[in-house]
């Protein structure tokens, strides 16, 4: 009876062991790993260059259903220790110079692997320095830090890794280009690669933007079917000269061979003409008329409102102003002006004037006169 319970016993643990063993077999079975990758924690990369004693860790990722922790251990393999060996947790330690390979091997499925390229030189980086430690930047802007690497030895690896301590102020790229991102500050540094970890920091000020408001423009729309009285300045005094500014002027002003104005010489008014060609007073050109040298010549005429733009925006450069119902113009450019003293630019569109800025002050007199509107926008 003793010994039929015994085997009973047996028989049962047996069983028992059987059927533990066959459920492991299955779960392992639903363990799939499709991808091992490694590379250098710093850069990213699958080549480490590394100073003969300094170290470098990898970082390791593995892709597996179920994604448990159990089923993501690797292990780590140098090819040459003699060059550089590697811990459990992927710590590289460089021994001397050469090449090794780390293999690194999913422990749940041998075949899943993946290599990183470790070179070891007797080079270094001593210093790290930056053309700034620190410097202001404005929302959406972008400046660029440059770094300085001191080296000794042979082969040194001189590559840098930027990195950001608040990303979400400024941002850095791998060339050292700092963006800003919102206000406030950060510290942007640069770190060596070959494990001296020498460094330099600048710290980043981040300022908001600052809200443009739209440019204001100012036109100017004559009054149709009106007129008024244009006063025009020459610069020129020479009486050789006066006869073609004036020409020009007539011409700009759109006169007619029937109208008839007034050109004032040294301060005296005479009554001129323009035959189409040219300006004369009393049937002579002007140029007989006047001194060999003038004191200052200045030109009257009545012209249509819509020939106001035109007046200013072609005046020659021998107009020294352009005066209108009491509003001076002066300094007259292709794109600039100024309106009694007031530095504006300008464009013409048709028979309107278009000045950025507001210039509605300056140019009252020409609403209150009833020869334009005037329209801020």
């Amino acid at each position: 009876m003793k010994k039929f319970a015994k085997t009973l016993v047996l028989t049962c643990a047996l069983v028992a062991s059987l059927s533990v063993g066959a459920g492991n077999t299955s779960n392992a079975a639903t363990v799939k790993v499709s991808k091992v990758t490694s590379v250098d924690k710093a850069t990213g990369k699958k080549t480490i260059t590394l100073t003969k004693g300094k170290k470098a860790t990898l970082k390791t990722t593995v892709t597996v259903k179920p994604n448990k922790a159990a089923n993501q251990k690797v292990t780590y393999k140098s090819s040459k220790k003699s060059v550089a060996t590697v811990t459990s947790k992927g710590v590289i330690t460089a021994k001397k110079a050469g090449t090794a390979k780390i293999t690194v091997t999913s422990k749940k499925n041998s075949k899943k692997k993946a290599t990183v390229t470790v070179k070891v030189v007797t080079g270094k980086v001593t210093k790290v320095t930056l053309n700034k430690t620190a410097t202001t930047i404005k929302v959406g802007a972008s400046e660029t830090l440059k770094a300085t690497v001191k080296t000794s030895g042979k082969k040194p690896n001189k590559t840098l890794v930027w990195a950001s301590s608040n990303t979400k102020v400024a941002t850095v790229s791998s060339k050292g280009v700092v963006k800003g991102i919102a206000a406030g500050t950060a510290k942007i540094t640069a770190t060596s690669t070959d494990g001296t970890k020498k460094k330099a920091t600048a710290t980043v000020t981040v300022e908001a933007a600052e809200v443009v408001e739209a440019q204001k423009t100012t036109t100017v729309a004559p009054v149709a079917n009106k007129e008024v009285t244009l006063e025009v300045t020459l610069k020129d005094t020479d009486a050789s000269k006066v006869q073609t500014d004036l020409d020009s002027a007539a011409k700009l002003a759109g006169v007619k061979t029937t109208d008839t104005f007034k050109v004032n010489l040294d301060g005296t008014d005479y009554v001129a003409t323009y035959d189409g060609k040219n300006v004369k007073i009393n049937g002579k050109l002007v140029s007989e008329n006047a001194k060999a040298k003038t004191t200052s010549v200045k030109v009257k005429v009545n012209v249509k409102t819509d020939k106001i733009a035109s007046a200013i925006a072609f005046a020659p450069a021998s107009v020294s102003s352009i005066k209108v119902e009491g509003v001076t113009f002066t300094e007259i450019t292709a794109t600039s002006v100024k309106i009694d003293g007031t530095e504006y630019k300008y464009s013409v569109s048709g028979s309107n004037i278009v000045i950025t800025g507001d210039a509605s002050t300056a140019l009252a007199k020409l609403k209150t006169a009833g020869v334009a509107t005037i329209t801020v926008k």
